[in-house]
């Protein structure tokens, strides 16, 4: 199935191959339809076609070339010297003989689909559009062509009429699972939540997938706000089936979406209760809620009860201790956490999630000595873990300002096929190096580094800010480095320091009025970041505004000064 993300979408291989390769005695004209000129015209055009056959476009093309100088009207002649374009990989010249061949023969299906899948290939979506709505016109019991028309329109991210061809396919084979699940998806895709209820409900009515189908039904319900329909259904499901983890969770939603709290705290009771459900899950459910909570203030309340709750009823767990003292570290309350995930050692104390957390805590307290100290405990209670643990020690030498002693403890850890091998600890270890080389004006190393790790994490908006920001101070590949900032803005325009890094790139490459107008925004949402006052000075002076300026850099070393 393609994806529905309303991005291009590519034929595949094989369905390009019959369109581009399909051999010329395979299609509607063969050699003795061509001409009445004499069997001199009929040998040559086979020789070319035995040439194109054999893989020797050039020598297909300039028989085809000579012939088409007798019949310049001959439509098989044209698709045949296409095809051979196309073969050299000449796609301008292929589609100019394409589409001769099809104005001369317009009901030709081999003409037609050669033409289209052409198009797509140039990226001419519309016009392949166009081209698979006429074949699927000319042959209107199939449904081949429609789906390679709705394929068409998802490549012109036109999802309303890739859905519209879908809906069209299921009119002509209502049995057709494929264009079902598409029409399904895409109603979700596009906001549809009425109509994917309806089709959704006749899925279910068919009984395939019938539990997974009713949880996605409970969520259109409650994406429709038809809460009660949302509630029943779901809380039908988890009554029938405990273990169902993705029903608790959106029967949880559903409670806090709808602000029912005591529905959702007897829930959360019969959930906890629930001896089928395992420990691990309970806490992966409640992680859940809390990184929602991190995003969604919705789901503050209740994720804050979900852990209180979790440590009045199991009190001897150090890994609900670990989950509370990661919501104290998201909240910024160091302090808290660690007397959290102090408790949770004691639990736990072969646990290195907890001891890596506790280890954090002490470092965002600044208190570097007793973070080291905890991290040699580490060391030594859990030697297993050496590898793992060396890269948190080499950020707690980051933090502390030894930058050097850090980035070779670093570069070392990277050449570790443990840490190679785990993404997350990858990404750890890299990301706090190519902050080293930032402070230690290696720039070239770290945008290597910055480089590497986005192809490892494409989205990674941190590193990608951080790559775009260095090409910026570097004044290289400044193209780049605006195309890098915009799709982090994008994913966060509330980021003041995403905004300063963008504001920063429109003022390298010229564009002082664009820079000026980012960096206010910037400003506006972080207005004592003295690097955003004194990047937004520069662009007021080269703008003329001398005075303002001054003003600007003036606050930005008062600020510096603390």
């Amino acid at each position: 199935m393609p994806a529905l993300s309303g991005k291009p979408v590519i034929l595949t291989i094989l369905q390009l191959w019959l369109f581009l390769f399909l051999p010329v005695t395979a299609c509607a004209a063969s050699a003795d339809t061509l001409s009445t000129n004499g069997e001199s015209f009929r040998n040559r055009f086979v020789a070319g076609s035995f040439e194109s056959i054999k893989g020797n476009f050039r020598a297909a093309a300039r028989t085809y070339q000579k012939l088409l100088e007798e019949e310049p009207s001959n439509a098989a002649l044209n698709y045949a010297l296409s095809k051979a374009f196309a073969g050299i990989g000449e796609a301008d010249s292929a589609r100019i003989y394409a589409e001769k061949s099809v104005q001369l023969d317009p009901s030709n299906k081999f003409y037609i689909g050669f033409l289209a899948a052409l198009s797509h290939q140039m990226n001419d979506f519309a016009r392949a559009a166009v081209l698979f709505r006429q074949l699927a016109d000319l042959d209107p019991g199939s449904t081949d062509a429609l789906a390679m028309l709705a394929l068409e329109y998802l490549a012109a991210d036109d999802p309303e009429k890739a859905l519209g061809v879908f809906q069209e396919i299921l009119r002509t084979d209502p049995n057709n699972e494929g264009a079902r699940a598409q029409v399904l998806l895409m109603q979700i895709q596009l906001s549809h939540y009425h109509e994917a209820i309806g089709t959704l409900s006749g899925f279910i009515a068919k009984g395939d997938g019938r539990d997974k189908l009713r949880l996605t039904l409970g969520e259109l319900y409650s994406r429709t706000r038809q809460y009660d329909l949302a509630y029943s259904t779901l809380n039908a499901l988890v009554l029938e089936h405990p273990e169902f983890l993705p029903a608790w969770l959106s029967v949880f939603e559903v409670s806090v979406q709808s602000s029912r709290q005591e529905v959702f705290r007897e829930d959360l009771a019969r959930f906890y209760g629930r001896k089928e459900i395992s420990m691990k899950h309970k806490i992966e459910l409640s992680n859940v809620f809390l990184v929602r909570s991190f995003k969604d203030t919705l789901y503050t309340a209740p994720a804050a009860f979900m852990i209180s709750e979790m440590q009045r009823l199991f009190p001897n767990n150090g890994e609900v201790f670990l989950l509370a003292g990661k919501a104290e570290m998201q909240k910024k309350h160091p302090v808290e956490a660690e007397r959290l995930l102090r408790k949770a050692v004691v639990l736990d104390p072969s646990n290195v999630d907890i001891r890596e957390e506790l280890v954090s805590s002490l470092m965002m307290q600044k208190n570097h000595t007793a973070a080291r100290k905890e991290l040699f405990r580490a060391f030594k209670r859990l030697p297993a873990m050496n590898r793992r643990l060396k890269v948190l020690e080499g950020e707690l030498l980051y933090r502390s300002g030894e930058l050097r002693k850090s980035a070779l403890l670093l570069e070392k850890t990277l050449r570790w096929h443990e840490v190679l091998r785990e993404k997350w600890l990858f990404l750890q270890a890299a990301g706090t190096l190519a902050f080293c080389y930032d402070q230690l004006g290696e720039p070239r190393r770290s945008i290597r580094l910055y480089e590497r790790i986005l192809e490892v994490d494409p989205g990674n908006v941190l590193m990608m800010n951080n790559l775009a920001y260095i090409l910026a101070l570097e004044g290289k590949e400044l193209e780049k480095a605006r195309e890098l900032a915009l799709k982090v803005t994008r994913s966060e325009p509330a980021n003041a320091g995403f905004l300063d890094t963008l504001g920063w790139i429109y003022f390298r490459l010229g564009e002082y009025a664009k820079a000026k107008e980012i960096l206010e925004k910037a400003a506006g949402l972080d207005p004592n970041e003295p690097e955003i006052l004194e990047h937004l000075g520069s662009a007021y002076e080269k703008l003329g505004n001398a005075e303002t300026a001054k003003e600007l850099m003036d606050r930005a070393r008062k600020l510096r000064r603390g």
